[in-house]
């Protein structure tokens, strides 16, 4: 399995936490001010909101992983970390668990055809597209990161460990 540091690394390239966050609100924001988002029902407005929150928790969690790790020096979770940054481990297996991958990819689809269809401009589009591939490979890459497994397999070592010092 490749370490954790090495994943997110690929994945968070293109700046910080706070551009990114800022990137997922601006693009979000078009979303929601856009003609086809004044018509969705209060059911689709509702899953806009827990989509928006679940992107920015989760974008944010990602980054205090990644800046975790490296300051600690490692490439993987330990169990010291495990306990520093269990909120932040806490919301992306939320993400993993409440968010199915095929509803994921429908959502992201769905965002970035409103974007696309305000965007009158070959550049802005070329942008846009290069963006929301990013975007859509950011949270499928988080998506299956597999924490749940990475966790457990720290989880057994430190009590395999700690049972043979005793």
């Amino acid at each position: 399995m490749e370490s954790l540091l090495a994943v997110l690394n690929r994945i968070t390239p293109y700046g910080s936490e706070r551009g990114f966050v800022e990137l997922c609100w601006h693009q979000l924001s078009n979303v929601i001010t856009s003609k086809e988002a004044s018509a969705w029902s209060s059911d689709k407005r509702d899953h806009f909101m827990v989509f928006t929150n679940f992107f920015i928790v989760t974008a944010r969690a990602v980054f205090t992983v990644r800046d975790a790790l490296i300051r600690a020096n490692v490439s993987d979770l330990s169990s010291i970390l495990l306990i520093e940054l269990a909120e932040s481990l806490d919301d992306l297996q939320e993400f993993a668990s409440a968010v199915g991958q095929d509803e994921l990819i429908e959502t992201i689809d769905d965002y970035v055809e409103i974007i696309l269809d305000r965007t009158n401009y070959s550049l802005e589009v070329t942008k846009i597209e290069f963006a929301a591939g990013y975007f859509k490979m950011f949270f499928l890459t988080v998506h299956d990161l597999n924490l749940k497994k990475r966790i457990q397999k720290i989880s057994e070592f430190f009590h395999n460990k700690t049972l043979i010092y005793e």
